[in-house]
């Protein structure tokens, strides 16, 4: 029991600090994908090494969020951030978290920002609710991947069940594995389109879980829709429709071409400035 309980923890611990940062974790993976300025998730694009020119813009991302509960009830969330970057490969984010209709009456409303900038390898994070700004010294190139190597699991031999078998039911019965109903996916190329005034290339990946793989009795279908600029190299629409969540999109509306004001990747006058470097206790 007191071992079960000793891998367990070990096992959550590096799952929790993997997941918690992605400055170790995934930049690799970054580097790779981004070919130096590719854009990451919905968000402003990550610059990782100068190959090619940088298009500088400035735009409001909008996002929205609708729910229709099965007694008819709609449910709508909408979020906007600005977002910025420079020639030089400078990010700018700045953004108020999601909350529910009436929330803010409740709760103070704060903007955060982030600046992420290659050029002198920091990450500047603050918000409007202090007078302090936190610059994260990022670490040298390779030292990332050999930080997170740091955390491995125990030589722990733990026992396995047998092939076909499913464990930890509510009542603790082994029994043969129930068969594995596929997921169906079909990638689909939407062509070119012009959106907000920026040519962008469309792809939707279907997704059909079948009948009783998710709890369901009946098949569902999810898409995933995506909008891609290869000029900018930035995301500029993304539709995802699951019939469990709503359907959720990400638009970049009012882009602006041209260098965006160098005073947005500064912290503001008058606020504190706190270093951090890597390896660095809070």
């Amino acid at each position: 029991m007191r071992l079960s309980r000793f891998v367990f923890g070990v096992a959550s611990f590096a799952l929790m600090f993997v997941t918690s940062q992605p400055s170790l974790a995934q930049s690799a993976a970054v580097a790779q994908q981004s070919n130096g300025n590719g854009a990451v998730g919905s968000g402003c694009p990550v610059t990782v090494a100068q190959k090619q020119p940088i298009e500088p813009y400035t735009g409001i991302r909008k996002t929205s969020r609708v729910q229709k509960l099965a007694d008819g009830t709609t449910i709508n969330h909408e979020s906007t951030s600005k977002e910025a970057r420079d020639s030089s490969g400078r990010t700018y984010r700045e953004n108020q978290p999601e909350m529910a209709p009436g929330a803010e009456a409740l709760i103070p409303v704060y903007t955060f920002f982030f600046v992420y900038d290659p050029v002198n390898h920091v990450t500047i994070n603050w918000n409007s609710n202090s007078k302090e700004a936190t610059v994260f010294h990022m670490a040298e190139p390779g030292q990332a991947g050999a930080v997170a190597a740091v955390i491995s699991m125990p030589n722990v031999a733990i026992p396995q069940p047998a092939p076909g078998t499913v464990m930890g039911s509510v009542f603790g019965v082994v029994g043969p594995a129930p068969p594995v109903r596929p997921v169906r996916r079909v990638l689909e190329d939407l062509g070119t389109k012009t959106i907000n005034g920026v040519e962008a290339k469309g792809t939707r990946m279907t997704t059909v879980i079948p009948a009783g793989r998710a709890g369901n009795d009946q098949p569902l279908t999810v898409t995933h829709e995506t909008w891609m600029s290869s000029e900018l190299r930035i995301l500029v629409l993304q539709i995802d429709s699951d019939p469990r969540t709503g359907v959720r999109t990400t638009e970049l509306t009012e882009i602006e071409r041209g260098e965006p004001d160098s005073s947005l990747f500064q912290p503001p006058e008058g606020y504190t400035i706190k270093d951090r470097y890597p390896g660095q206790q809070n």
